[in-house]
């Protein structure tokens, strides 16, 4: 009878903050705090496309003289209704690999860190990786907000995209990024999931205590973890006092098919990346083993979800809207011209 009460005064709890729109107000201002953007896109006649640049002591460099990897900068762009509901910029890094990292990054982090972080992975691991932006980051800053059901579509769109150019796609999602994985990982079939310090819910960042928290909780990772076939691992710092482990311990508990759960013993939230990188760590081993393993299932293509982004294109000159249509087989065109009716969906793919 006690454990019930404790439910029914967490339910009505979260109720009230749902009633009276406090959920949006903790989105926008405890969630989601994207830093001061340091970074701009813009048309290059020296390089194939746009060009990404960083600012760097008052003087801004390219990302070609900062990276040696071979990569392409684009903007997705989606559009409904004749307004812009998606603008996510994308950094492309390739190794050839016939395998692709999609990274989500976490709050305190942009394009900027994100391209750093995806050039290291993409070097230490030998996969190719896209990191992008969320809609309401870095150039969209003062544009756009983002949401919970914007990252996730975000996200969605960069899938879409990378799954006519890859056999097998891994989402790796850092902190809040954890929750636009775990959401489009229950939309796709995958190659594998990685989780970085995830968040379990909202409301479990409110309280902390392990509780039941009603229909109106957000970025519910543990309500729709369950759903992933993929195998997922994860792994948490011991000491972290923004996300505590236990969000871990419990997603752990929902998986169906946990391919690993590590503690990080000693790490909080902002250095968790580190055991990442170190290539003596049970980390390091796991996702290489999960990145390069011969039983990593291929990607299922979901050529109905491909049906929605009809309106999705792929900037690679602002303001001319280029477009790379997919390499897709023909009798695979035309499956997709029968599903949408003679609509004229149309896919688009990155090529180097």
């Amino acid at each position: 009878m006690q454990n019930t009460n404790k439910q029914v005064r967490e339910s009505w709890k979260m109720s009230l903050i749902n009633k009276f729109g406090l959920a949006e107000v903790i989105e926008h201002n405890l969630i989601f705090q994207p830093p001061k953007p340091n970074y701009h896109i813009k048309n290059s006649s020296d390089f194939n496309g746009l060009e990404f640049s960083v600012e760097l002591k008052g003087h801004w460099v390219s990302l070609n003289k900062l990276c040696n990897l071979k990569h392409r900068v684009s903007i997705l762009k989606e559009v409904e209704n004749n307004v812009i509901v998606s603008y996510v910029p994308i950094i492309h890094y390739s190794c050839n690999s016939d395998r692709v990292i999609i990274l989500s990054h976490s709050n305190a982090m942009d394009l900027t860190l994100a391209s750093r972080w995806a050039s290291k992975i993409c070097e230490l691991y030998e996969v190719d990786v896209m990191c992008y932006d969320y809609s309401g980051y870095g150039i969209t800053k003062q544009t756009m907000k983002p949401s919970e059901l914007g990252i996730s579509r975000d996200l969605s769109n960069v899938v879409a995209l990378a799954q006519h150019q890859y056999d097998h796609i891994f989402l790796w999602g850092f902190s809040i990024g954890s929750y636009p994985t775990v959401d489009v990982a229950t939309q796709f079939q995958l190659s594998g999931i990685i989780l970085q310090a995830p968040l379990a819910s909202l409301g479990r960042i409110i309280d902390n205590r392990n509780s039941f928290y009603s229909e109106h909780d957000k970025f519910s990772n543990q309500a729709i973890i369950n759903k992933i076939t993929a195998p997922v691992l994860i792994f948490h710092g011991t000491k972290d006092n923004i996300i505590k482990i236990n969000h871990s311990e419990q997603l752990s508990k929902c998986c169906q098919n946990l391919f690993a759960f590590i503690k990080v013993e000693g790490a909080n939230h902002n250095d968790i990346g580190i055991a990442a990188e170190t290539q003596d760590s049970e980390v390091y081993k796991s996702i290489r083993e999960l990145l390069h393993s011969e039983k990593s299932p291929p990607i299922k293509r979901v050529f109905e979800l491909s049906l929605k982004y009809d309106n999705l294109t792929i900037l690679d000159h602002i303001g001319d809207q280029k477009m790379y249509q997919s390499n897709l087989p023909t009798q695979n065109k035309k499956e997709i011209n029968k599903k949408c009716d003679g609509q004229g969906c149309q896919l688009f793919c990155i090529k180097f």
